[in-house]
């Protein structure tokens, strides 16, 4: 069977049980969990452990982050190359198997450069062709317009599966067989799961395979040829990289992104060692991380309807500000009872943020350049979010508490929340009078019985 058969007996399979876009939003939940899981979450149980095998400083472990920067300069290519048909299918495929084999050789290092260049560059660079958030919501993206915020909830449900299934997985891995042992595990499960179904299910856009976004039939067109999609109107408008640069909305929206970014990662990435310093047990940290995880998958999805519901300039300030405050409790706790407050609240909150975000982009700028907008944008919070788990390190190294800095982390989510009150939707060139923002299930044309069904 050739490839192009195959395809079009997957497309066929799938699309007669549900709509196909459904299966992109399976394979982002995957991708997501990975990625999350891996290079955030999971990352936070070898921070004790390898830092004494090589006998290196938290913020020198730490520092392993700064090396995802290398391959940056390949993020803007990445996200056009999304937009292409074939794109994101080659991308996701062969990120997972460079993945898979750069965690490997990671169970083979002995020495901090080793783990550098194997952990930070390699694994960084297949980390960014995976794309959890890069690739990922700007497929989805294409797919979904007025179910965009449940199909991006349910995606990013992925990156907090991560916390909750691939994270413990490999703290109890480093518990019973050791950090090398871990990452060997790791790499055969990026390897056998996320390649294959890749390369197997992985579509551009609903309109490459005869479809429409969110499943919507295209109205008759009388001696069409066949043309099935010849009746149907796009009401987003496709802003390009060149217009919406432009616009004062995607620098705010950068720099949300960017304020995010300085406090999740760090957090992910040390909040287990911080709790092992208030004198907890490995076990207690990882049910605690593990709660984290738990609440923010259940927190996604509501926030994905509420983002259906009212304009995501709104629903983001509620989330983050909240998502600064309860990191808190964290800095405070001195008792089992703070610590799980912490972890239900924080996952609460800071579980809505990825869903928001990817909303966002997609809501102020439209669908078909997503990849490539996501591209130019994605640079600047990478580069916030692999600097601030340094930080984190360095100010233990320097303190011997990660008080000040779980601080700054809690302020960056407030001021994010903030700021995003002043990112005005941008009116598309040619448009006369601002427009009232609405929710994406309240646009002409997108609700159920809307002008496209």
């Amino acid at each position: 069977m050739s490839l192009a058969s195959l395809d079009r007996f997957t497309e066929r399979f799938v699309s007669r049980r549900f709509f196909y876009g459904w299966t992109m939003v399976g394979v982002n939940f995957l991708t997501s969990m990975v990625t999350a899981g891996i290079g955030s979450y999971g990352l936070s149980f070898f921070v004790v452990p390898m830092a004494q095998a090589l006998d290196v400083s938290r913020g020198a472990f730490s520092s392993v982050t700064l090396f995802r920067l290398l391959p940056l300069f390949l993020v803007p290519y990445l996200g056009s190359l999304a937009d292409r048909k074939h794109g994101a299918r080659w991308m996701l495929t062969t990120g997972g198997l460079v993945a898979g084999l750069a965690l490997i050789a990671t169970s083979r290092v002995s020495s901090l450069w080793q783990f550098y260049a194997a952990y930070g560059v390699v694994f960084g660079l297949a980390n960014v062709a995976m794309g959890g958030q890069l690739v990922g919501p700007a497929i989805l993206a294409k797919w979904f317009i007025r179910m965009r915020g449940r199909a991006m909830a349910i995606g990013t449900m992925g990156i907090s599966a991560g916390g909750f299934l691939i994270a413990p997985l490999a703290g109890w891995l480093i518990l019973n067989y050791g950090w090398r042992t871990a990452w060997i595990a790791l790499g055969l499960v990026v390897i056998l799961c996320v390649s294959p179904l890749a390369a197997l299910l992985t579509r551009r856009q609903p309109e490459d395979i005869g479809l429409l976004p969110d499943g919507r039939k295209a109205p008759p067109q009388p001696n069409s040829g066949g043309a099935a999609l010849a009746g149907w109107e796009d009401r987003e408008y496709p802003w390009t990289v060149r217009q919406a640069i432009k616009t004062p909305a995607l620098w705010l929206l950068m720099g949300v992104n960017a304020l995010a970014s300085l406090a999740l990662s760090p957090v992910l990435i040390h909040q287990v060692a911080y709790i092992r310093d208030k004198g907890f047990d490995p076990s207690t940290a990882t049910a605690v991380a593990t709660t984290m995880a738990l609440a923010a998958i259940v927190a996604k999805p509501p926030w994905g309807f509420l983002a259906e519901r009212v304009h995501v300039r709104w629903v983001i300030p509620a989330c983050l500000v909240p998502a600064g405050l309860s990191l808190l409790l964290l800095i405070r706790a001195d008792g089992l009872a703070t610590l799980y407050a912490y972890a239900v609240l924080h996952g609460l909150t800071i579980g809505g943020y990825a869903t928001l975000s990817n909303v966002a982009w997609a809501t102020y700028f439209g669908r078909r350049h997503m990849g490539a907008i996501r591209g130019f944008v994605t640079p600047v919070s990478t580069m916030v979010g692999a600097a601030s788990p340094v930080m984190a390190g360095l100010m233990w190294d320097r303190m011997g508490s990660y008080a000040w800095p779980f601080a700054i982390f809690s302020a960056g989510w407030v001021i994010a929340g903030l700021l995003m009150l002043f990112a005005r939707p941008p009116l598309p060139p040619g448009s006369p009078n601002p427009i009232e923002p609405k929710a994406a299930s309240a646009l002409p044309g997108s609700g159920s019985r809307g002008a496209h069904d």
